[in-house]
């Protein structure tokens, strides 16, 4: 099983760089900065991004829908269910898909491959997943030690799930870049990994709820297409301390 995940991820390269030449991935339009030593700045832009009222109903609506099924959800029906059949190959292939083995790599691969082949769209779509992959992976690593809510399987770190987050994350970023079918197959990939996490006893039905919500936020978010987005609220100086405003 270990052996997979740098093929896989190399794969994934080949693939995008392949693709990025054909009809399937629409033009930005704009030259952005995809260098190292912007990468800094990108991510506070990122963060001071992340309040709009459209991030605002997903997180609303994400974290009403965790609340919900932690009613009802049973771990272990749920991974006897996912456990049959096509489901299993399903449920397997989606914990592959999000392991930060193969997230990292396809989002600094298609960043440095991009960069270095002088291809911005490429370059583009990795600096934009690495910054996403950053921002997602410091924030639920910062709510599990928070909350460390114990998995179905006794172990630590349940909620949420960092796999599915990723995954969703990735679905965000390619959703709000290129849409269509790409974006569709993307969501698909991020529901194969909840189903693995659940498949696995790794995490509740909440778990990975909670992980696809902000995944999907911090996705969009950090491929939005104006980096300055002025439907944002902004962390700017004022005074001697630091004060939120928005444009209109």
């Amino acid at each position: 099983m270990k052996i997979i995940f740098p093929p896989l991820g190399l794969l994934l390269i080949i693939v995008l760089l392949g693709g990025v030449s054909g009809s399937a991935f629409a033009e930005s339009g704009t030259e952005e900065d995809v260098s190292l030593g912007h990468f800094p700045g990108a991510v506070w832009d990122d963060i001071t991004a992340l309040p709009t009222w459209e991030n605002t109903w997903w997180l609303l609506g994400g974290t009403a829908l965790t609340i919900g099924i932690h009613q009802f959800e049973d771990a272990e029906s749920a991974s006897e269910a996912l456990n049959k059949g096509a489901w299993d190959a399903l449920s397997d292939f989606g914990n592959i898909w999000g392991d930060l083995r193969v997230q990292a790599p396809l989002a600094l691969g298609t960043w440095g491959i991009g960069s270095w082949a002088g291809n911005d769209e490429v370059a583009g779509f990795g600096f934009d997943l690495s910054r996403g992959l950053l921002l997602t992976y410091a924030t639920t690593s910062i709510i599990k030690a928070s909350v460390n809510r114990t998995r179905p399987n006794g172990e630590d770190y349940s909620f949420p799930s960092g796999h599915t987050a990723a995954a969703f994350t990735t679905a965000g970023v390619v959703t709000q870049r290129y849409g269509g079918w790409l974006g569709g197959v993307s969501l698909g990939l991020g529901v194969l990994t909840a189903m693995g996490r659940m498949e696995d006893m790794k995490h509740y039905a909440s778990d990975v709820v909670a992980g696809a919500t902000i995944g999907w936020i911090i996705g969009r978010t950090v491929a939005r297409d104006d980096p300055a987005d002025k439907t944002a609220w902004q962390v700017v100086p004022f005074g001697n301390g630091l004060a939120m405003i928005k444009s209109f």
